[in-house]
């Protein structure tokens, strides 16, 4: 059917459309005048300026989702992805456009999010940093095992990365530009590997659950975990084997450190992990360093967090250290620390750092990490960051928090406001709960005084932003 004004839309049209934008999350959006009003159509595997026919799937009040039919004119944007997955892989959304135009689209999403939900001016947005190499950046990715399934018949044994949308089904990975070139040898070795223990019948009671490589950019070390439920795991020292000589062809890095995660689970017993090192150090090591020359190392456990972009790191947290400005005479309260990794940096300049996290583990790893720097004047307590606060007893001169996806609650804004802290840095991976934080933190008499876009994650939609206010 053809759209225009008066168009009534229901479930299972066929309707022509222009893609105008893409929403934040990768889906082109293009809009109908119907005899309800102005509908936004959204549509996966689109890009800005592509005309498509598409098969809408769901109509809301006020938006609908479609699914492409066929493209009746490529968008002069469009261009060939380089992974030959792309597209049924959940992991890249972006591969079809030039990265100079990702980054654009970012910029964008931000500049959108701040002024239409937080209600500031545009001009606040500084122009995004982007990634000097937007290939093989990540330090960590997780590969799920699952089966194929034919005529509902469970089939060979696989490993990859799961299908966009789709938890249980994985795309059976042979190539990957998001790590290291190696790193699409190594899953097609390992799935290998593990189908012919299949085969031999040595998985009939065990479950495998996912295969984690983790690598330390500045040092070349490398950390896999092996991840599997119940059943007896006679396969170990014969996977050493094979790990330890396929990196032993790989130039500049090495392994370090292996593991085997089980996960004990059977019906009326109590759940237990068991975690075993099968090979190498307990950790592998990394550096960080930032603009000013200030360097910190850090050990990196099976659970730890790391931001997987380690040189995009490097400028996202020099850019909340440059926007805390720590002096000697100031505390810093450095919420939702995770391992403490902005904390630590700022305490090389201010006089008093303290760090709440919630998970504990996370907290082990701060401490360790202030250890290991003989960083003496921070402390990390976990706990509920809104309850600990309240026990510290110190007034905080500068706050940094860097919350989950979802935000802060309102009682934090509240909380951290009544302290009445000189700055607030606030480290964003979500542009739309970050406009919303910063409208309640301007209601409480704070001033934005700039938002700062950095792509840690080429190929992908997701942002990250660092913003400044003070009273």
């Amino acid at each position: 059917m053809k759209s225009g004004a008066g168009t009534t839309v229901n479930n299972g049209d066929i309707i022509e459309l222009e893609i105008e934008s893409l929403a934040f999350g990768a889906e082109g959006v293009a809009h109908l005048e119907t005899e309800k009003g102005r509908l936004a159509v959204f549509v996966e595997d689109t890009v800005p300026g592509d005309t498509v026919k598409v098969r809408i799937g769901s109509v809301k009040r006020k938006f609908a989702r479609g699914y492409v039919v066929e493209i009746v004119k490529k968008s002069p944007l469009r261009i060939e992805p380089r992974c030959k997955h792309f597209g049924s892989c959940g992991g890249c959304a972006l591969q079809f456009i030039s990265y100079d135009e990702q980054l654009k689209i970012k910029e964008q999403h931000v500049r959108d999010a701040i002024t239409r939900l937080g209600g500031f001016d545009g001009v606040l947005v500084k122009p995004i940093i982007g990634c000097e190499e937007p290939w093989y950046y990540r330090n960590k990715m997780e590969f799920s095992f699952s089966r194929e399934f034919k005529d509902g018949v469970q089939g060979r044994l696989t490993l990859g990365l799961h299908v966009r949308r789709r938890h249980h089904d994985v795309t059976e990975l042979s190539e990957c530009f998001l790590m290291n070139p190696y790193i699409g040898a190594l899953v097609s070795g390992v799935r290998d590997f593990f189908r012919k223990k299949d085969d031999e019948g040595k998985l009939a009671d065990l479950k495998l659950l996912s295969f984690t490589v983790r690598e330390g950019k500045n040092s070349g070390e490398v950390m896999v975990n092996l991840s599997a439920e119940n059943g007896q795991p006679d396969f170990l020292e014969e996977f050493m084997v094979f790990l330890r000589d396929f990196f032993s062809q790989v130039d500049r890095v090495h392994l370090v450190s292996a593991y085997f995660t089980q996960m004990i689970n059977f019906k009326g017993r109590p759940k237990k992990t068991v975690e075993q090192l099968l090979w190498g150090n307990e950790y592998i090591n990394e550096s960080l360093k930032t603009a000013n020359g200030t360097e910190l190392e850090f050990r990196i456990s099976p659970q730890s967090f790391f931001q997987p972009n380690t040189h995009q790191a490097e400028i996202l947290y020099g850019k909340a250290i440059e926007a805390a400005a720590p002096k000697a005479s100031e505390t810093v309260f450095d919420l939702f620390c995770g391992a403490g990794t902005i904390g630590c940096f700022c305490a090389r300049k201010a006089g008093r750092v303290f760090g709440i996290e919630l998970n504990e583990s996370a907290i082990r790893n701060a401490r360790d990490n202030a250890s290991d720097n003989n960083i003496k004047n921070i402390e990390f307590i976990a706990g509920d960051v809104g309850k600990v606060m309240e026990t510290i007893g110190v007034r905080p001169d500068t706050v940094i928090v860097d919350p989950p996806r979802g935000g802060m609650d309102p009682k934090a804004v509240a909380l951290i406001s009544g302290f009445g802290p000189n700055r607030i840095v606030y480290v964003s991976c979500n542009p739309s709960t970050l406009a919303r934080d910063l409208s309640s933190f301007k209601k409480t008499g704070y001033k934005l005084l700039g938002v700062q876009p950095v792509d840690m994650f080429p190929q992908t939609y997701h942002i990250e932003c660092v913003a400044i206010l003070e009273k």
